[in-house]
């Protein structure tokens, strides 16, 4: 099938992506865009260059040109997942294929670097593209500002949940532990731990010393405790444990070897800091954390016997007798 030079210029101009056929389905001529997207002046038959994926069963370029349909889908040998629509419109001695890339303009402006003068002027491929990309930024903009904002709320609620100086939890972040605890059902151990002779190294040797201190014993605490152990400081050289499903054997046993641990003395700018520790605990079930407020004043009064008892021990509490 031959087309006029004038035919050729105004399929171009129209259709960039066409191909002419002659009657046995072999490729005369071609539009700029179509040449551009199979990498050179496309020659021989169509079906060497695309897979015909609709209809099904059709393999003989010349079948295909004598066939009455206007819903092919085709990919590019070169590109098998790209999708692209076709019209076939029959003449006299062959037929003329228009193609278009449809929902997979993106994809092929991608592949084959097209840009606007690859289509026709009256396509509004271009302008979809532009709104692809406007709406794309604009949503990828707005999950970055919403992923910055959360960011920036969890470290605002992580700084309000925890002690500033020595970055375990402070009052805020012990309640919210002390409410999801009471929504399990494994048993818990409160601890209760005030640090000895802390107010003699604030007096002698100033508050820096006083905030390494604080520092050392809260990586004590650290290190004697698991991962998914609860530990604050409430104030001053006031420390909470909460330590769920530990027999009361256990706790006594780390308890010994984390007071022995804090008693240990610290040295600051040439001064070795001396300071022991006393607690008070209690291991109950998961019901009895529900009335916290009182399991606490039960488990204060088991840290003022330790403090009587001569300090830098532990003592347990009576729940069962009190609760």
């Amino acid at each position: 099938m031959t087309i006029s030079s004038p035919q050729t210029s105004l399929l171009d101009h129209l259709c960039p992506l066409h191909a002419v056929l002659d009657a046995e389905g072999q490729i005369t001529s071609s539009g700029p865009t179509l040449t551009k997207i199979v990498g050179g002046d496309p020659q021989g038959p169509i079906l060497d260059l695309f897979d015909l994926r609709r209809p099904t069963g059709l393999t003989d370029p010349q079948t295909l040109v004598k066939t009455r349909t206007d819903r092919l889908l085709l990919s590019p040998k070169t590109q098998p997942d790209l999708k692209m629509k076709g019209v076939l419109h029959p003449m006299q001695g062959g037929a003329v294929l228009n193609l278009s890339f449809g929902l997979s303009v993106r994809e092929a402006v991608q592949a084959y670097d097209l840009t606007q003068h690859d289509f026709p002027e009256t396509d509004l491929t271009v302008e979809m593209l532009y709104m692809i990309e406007a709406n794309t930024l604009a949503m990828t903009a707005a999950i970055d500002v919403t992923r910055r904002l959360q960011s920036a709320r969890q470290r605002a609620e992580s700084a309000s949940h925890t002690d500033q100086l020595t970055g375990l939890l402070n009052r805020r972040g012990l309640e919210v532990a002390v409410d999801a605890l009471k929504e399990g059902t494994v048993p818990c151990a409160l601890v209760l731990m005030d640090l000895d002779h802390f107010k003699s190294v604030n007096d002698t040797l100033g508050h820096a010393a006083g905030d390494r201190v604080l520092e050392h014993v809260a990586n004590l605490l650290r290190r004697y405790t698991r991962q998914n152990d609860v530990v604050a400081r409430c104030g001053g050289d006031e420390f909470t444990l909460l330590i769920p499903e530990i027999t009361a054997q256990d706790l006594s046993q780390r308890l010994d070897a984390l007071i022995s641990a804090v008693s240990a003395p610290i040295e600051f700018e040439g001064q070795m800091c001396r300071i022991g520790a006393s607690a008070g605990w209690s291991v109950v079930d998961a019901a009895e954390l529900k009335d916290f407020e009182n399991l606490v004043k039960i488990t204060d009064e088991a840290l003022y016997a330790a403090k009587q008892s001569g300090r830098s021990c532990h003592r347990p509490a009576q729940v069962a007798q009190k609760l």
